[in-house]
């Protein structure tokens, strides 16, 4: 606005236009720091102040305040593809005592992509994939002659995703944000390592963890050698909130809720677990923003609009703010150059966030430039927001190839960048530069620092005194823990002491009674490790079963799980069945180490098996899953029976959930048929003569996982030939018929067969024989599906070349077929091309590799040609058909029609026509973080391919388009392998139009 009012000014004073084009050219970027802070608008009620900026900083991506007032910046200059060592560490120094640095000295540098630091001992920690260092300065000249790796093996990928932003937690455990590899075609070189096994470096007898751990979160102590995964992951970026809730980051998901600790998430291994996160805000991911940003600098894939590169997720504690502001998170979004506010607040067992601000932000700029990517709440309780002040901001993966190769265009603005303050009106100016220095403060001073509002205080009161161990401490924090009237103090001092090896149990139990529901919950995590030798405490515990707040009862039913007894089942029950709803308290209920499941399934249909609800229908389930998974064929006999006999519309309900729940558990079991010949028997005659369609999908699934006894064979295929014919039956009646007759004798009805499959036929129809003619073995049958290939829709030819596959002749034929150009490569979906370039003969995958590799030249001359569509104009209406045709099968629009399986197209709306168009065309250019290809090599020697839709200790789940699922037991695997390429089939020029293009390019921009 000020840009706008001061160009009108100078129009209506006469100013020349050449005078006013100068003025024009100072007002664009890159702009001095005076005009960087003018650009700023800041929430009503807030200042913001340039606190530092180059050449006192550059590039700047984090820091960390030290308790003596120390201020330490970490610069990536290095971004985003100079691995040389570019990268340092600078110490800020106040020489004037205003409160603002003014000089600096280098910490340390020659660091690759630095990204984190964490005041530590008597020096720092810094996370510079693929190490954690620990730097020390031992003369005391403000350079660190001290450097030494601590931990080693993360990935060094696509910076954003390397590991980072380490903090001291409430639990004394150091944590770390770390995300899996983004695999990179053009850099593989500079950010092609995967990583190795983390662990302590040097340290070979201290167990290690998996490759770049997995992917996830790490947590570590380093006096005592601990290290351990966590259960998710975070981009860059993460928080916890006062009471230890950790919240996480990636890209447009801008805020999640880790839900579940690792340790619970293994403990019940017959029970099917995937993702343990939970989106908070209200408004979505990819959620709107509303930047004030001029001639803003868009990239190629740049999402518009909405939330794209959310990082540095930051809860504020700072105790500054007004009272409301202690429920606010900050995240930045550099691409839209502004900070998102959330107000998050407790929500059942979880959190929802809600905008702090409508239809506006709480910081935005009108620069393109600015780019803020982190935060830091300091001493003074104000916000610091670390403004890497770049050009480009997208990693070169993300951008057109004239920008990419452009090195100048990637630098542009690599010797600024700024730090602003932002405090609530009339806070003070930064003192604490001069004055501060809890080293050394006394231990009882020490401990009164707990008591602060602002979190920078208390968690370096706790970390000093945990380091100090000093015996003096251990009074005063007991006194803290019963006397002090701030619960924050409070719940500081139990972990301080916990720490310190000086928790007893009398403070336990006095936790566990106190008026804030924070402190119960962490006081029921610290009770755990008692539970065995401390009756006083269990009971204390189990006293607790009414605690008025959900989550301190989520936290029971979590730690008490780990012991058994009749008691303790009972208190546990009586807490999940009072909150069935909660889809979490059930998770947390069934995760316990002694699951009775049959019992417990018997119990619960007594209690509430008279009416259906979301939370009855999915924990019965749940329990039927564990129940099938645990193996007590008597008992899956018997509830396999009880819930064939007698379906009625009232109970059809329950009768469904169960049977659901024991197919998805049987089918990853081995099954002797003969075994559950009755119950087979029960099953298809309840699918011929039900009238619920319910009841029949899922008896169907039962079926095909129990098999058809060879008594009731002929029966039961004399009736489903009858359904099959009959076209005024169900669809999904007759589809399920003919998977009896695949399932039965498909050879001898090999042509009632073909001819279901005929294109004339509904699409469950066509489906279901397609997929039974690849039961009937030889390679006349690749024929007839190649012969009829051109009238085989999209939607189906992912089953054909499934069938295609099932033998080698008939992948011979398959890719002789492609070698005669009777079928298009890109006809074939990128998945199965992935498995016939990964086929265990070696002369198939060589000619699989060389007929179906992709043409680099011919995909950018198709792309050229297909630039025309820019100038076509598009109608929205007929994309919507084009989407319908094409598109739904893999993608959503604002999660409302389509399959999840593929991004939400509404999350790339905002996106230039010519970036949908080449991403719809050639989707192997950049792969969106989360939807690469996934190889699971199986220890039969088959192999599986699709996108990782959740995974836990004993299964992982792969989806496919269509959302189709595949779940694999982890035993069965013999190797999982991440590709370079999408989930998203390329080809599809072959069948959409010029035309169509435009009109589905349409479609998506107005979503």
């Amino acid at each position: 606005m000020k840009t706008k009012f001061i160009f009108v000014i100078l129009l209506l004073m006469g100013v020349s236009c050449s005078k006013t084009d100068s003025i024009q050219e100072s007002l664009r970027p890159p702009l001095d720091e005076d005009r960087a802070l003018a650009s700023l608008e800041v929430m009503e009620g807030f200042n913001v102040e340039l606190y530092a900026s180059e050449p006192l900083i550059e590039d700047p991506v984090a820091m960390e305040v030290d308790e003596r007032g120390r201020i330490y910046v970490v610069e990536m200059r290095s971004y985003p593809l100079d691995a040389s060592g570019l990268g340092r560490i600078k110490l800020l120094e106040d020489t004037s005592g205003n409160g603002f640095p003014d000089s600096y000295t280098i910490f340390a540098d020659s660091l690759k992509f630095p990204d984190g630091i964490m005041r530590w001992k008597d020096g720092i920690l810094v996370t510079d994939a693929p190490h954690i260092y620990y730097m020390e300065d031992t003369t005391g000249n403000g350079k660190a002659d001290r450097k030494e790796i601590m931990l080693t093996g993360f990935a060094l990928s696509n910076p954003q995703h390397n590991v980072n932003t380490p903090i001291y937690g409430l639990d004394n455990w150091i944590h770390l944000a770390n995300r899996g590899t983004v695999s990179t075609e053009d850099y593989q070189g500079i950010l092609g390592d995967k990583g190795s096994r983390v662990g302590f470096y040097g340290a070979e007898d201290i167990p290690k963890l998996p490759q770049n751990a997995g992917g996830k979160n790490v947590r570590f102590k380093p006096d005592s050698y601990q290290i351990e995964m966590k259960a998710s992951s975070s981009q860059y970026g993460h928080t916890f909130n006062a009471w230890g809730d950790h919240f996480l980051v990636s890209n447009a998901r801008h805020q999640y809720l880790e839900v579940m600790e690792r340790k619970y998430t293994g403990r019940n291994p017959h029970l099917p677990l995937g993702d343990v996160n939970h989106d908070t805000p209200d408004h979505g991911n990819a959620a709107e923003v509303y930047p004030t940003t001029q001639n803003p600098e868009h990239q190629l894939l740049t999402d518009r609009g909405v939330i794209t590169s959310a990082s540095g997720l930051t809860w504020y504690l700072g105790g500054a703010f007004p009272k409301e502001f202690d429920r606010v998170t900050f995240v930045a979004e550099s691409v839209h150059n502004l900070v998102h506010a959330d107000v998050v607040e407790q929500e059942g067992t979880v959190f929802k966030a809600r905008r702090l601000l409508e239809r506006k932000e709480f910081l935005t700029s009108t620069d393109a430039w600015f780019r803020p990517v982190q935060f830091y709440i300091g001493p003074d309780g104000a916000l610091y927001v670390i403004d890497y002040y770049r050009r480009i901001i997208d990693h070169p993966e993300w951008l057109d190839n004239e920008t990419a190769q452009n090195e100048e265009m990637l630098l542009e603005a690599s010797n600024r960048g700024r730090i602003y303050r932002i405090t609530a009106n009339e806070m003070d100016d930064p003192k604490w530069t001069s004055n501060l220095d809890l080293n050394d403060m006394p231990t009882g001073k020490l401990v009164a620092c707990l008591e602060n509002a602002n979190i920078w205080w208390r968690r370096n009161a706790q970390r000093l005194l945990v380091d100090r161990n000093d015996p003096a401490a251990v009074e005063p924090l007991k006194k803290l823990v019963s006397n002090s009237t701030v619960a924050t103090a409070r719940l500081h001092a139990l972990w301080t002491l916990e720490g310190l090896g000086r928790l007893d149990d009398n403070l336990v139990i006095t936790a566990l009674q106190d008026v804030e529901a924070g402190v119960r919950k962490n006081a029921v995590k610290l009770a755990e490790k008692r539970l065995q030798e401390a009756p006083s405490v269990l009971e204390s515990l189990l006293a607790m079963k009414d605690d008025p707040d959900s989550q301190v009862r989520y936290q029971l039913l979590l730690s008490l799980g780990e012991l058994s007894s009749g008691r303790i089942d009972e208190v546990r029950k009586k807490i999940v069945f009072g909150d069935l709803e909660d889809s979490w308290m059930q998770i947390a209920f069934l995760s316990a180490k002694h699951i009775k499941a049959s019992p417990l399934l018997d119990r619960f249909l007594q209690q509430f098996g008279d009416m259906e609800t979301p939370g009855r229908h999915q924990f019965l389930q749940r329990v039927a899953t564990i129940i099938g998974s645990q193996g007590n064929k008597r008992e899956i006999s018997r509830h396999i029976k009880e819930s064939l006999s007698g379906i009625t519309k009232e109970n059809e309900w329950w009768k469904a959930a169960i049977l659901s729940g024991l197919t998805e558990s049987l089918q990853h079991a081995e099954i002797d048929s003969k075994e559950f010949e009755i119950e087979s028997d029960m099953a298809t005659d309840v699918f011929f003569e039900t009238g619920s369609e319910r009841a029949r999908e899922v008896v169907m699934q039962l079926t095909a996982v129990l098999g058809i006894s060879e008594g009731e064979k002929d029966k039961v295929l004399r009736r489903a030939l009858d359904v099959a014919e009959d076209r005024m039956k169900e669809v999904s009646f007759r589809a399920g018929a003919i998977e009896l007759i695949a399932m039965i004798d498909p050879l001898s009805h090999e042509e009632e067969l073909k001819e279901y499959s005929h294109s004339t036929e509904p699409l469950p129809v066509q489906l279901a024989a397609i997929e039974g003619l690849g039961s009937i073995p030889g390679t006349h049958i690749g024929r007839f599906l190649l012969n009829r290939w051109e009238a085989i829709t999209p939607a189906l030819r992912d089953a054909a070349v499934n069938v295609l596959m099932q033998e080698k002749k008939r992948v011979e034929l398959l890719l002789d077929a492609v070698a005669n150009n009777e079928v298009s490569v890109s006809s074939i979906g990128w998945g199965r091309r992935v498995s016939l370039m990964l086929y265990s003969d070696n002369a198939v995958r060589k000619r699989a590799r060389d007929l179906l590799r992709v043409n680099s030249k011919e995909t950018e001359e198709m792309l050229e040609e297909y630039h025309k569509v820019l100038t076509i104009p598009g109608d929205a209406d007929k994309g919507k058909q084009i989407y319908q045709r094409l598109c739904a099968a893999c993608h959503q629009v604002r999660e409302e029609t389509g399959t999840a399986f593929g991004p939400d197209l509404a999350t790339v709306r905002h996106w230039e026509p010519k970036a949908l168009m080449n991403k719809i065309l050639d989707p192997n250019r950049s792969v969106a973080d989360g939807y690469e290809m996934t190889i699971v090599e199986l220890k039969s020697g088959g192999s599986a391919a699709g996108v990782i839709h959740s995974q836990n200790s004993t299964l992982i789940t792969l989806r496919n388009a269509g959302g189709a699922e595949t779940i694999i037991s982890r035993s069965d695997i013999e190797s999982i392998s991440s590709t370079n390429s999408s989930a998203m089939p390329s080809g599809l020029e072959q069948e959409i139009s010029k035309q169509d293009m435009a009109d589905l390019i349409a479609f998506i921009r107005q979503i």
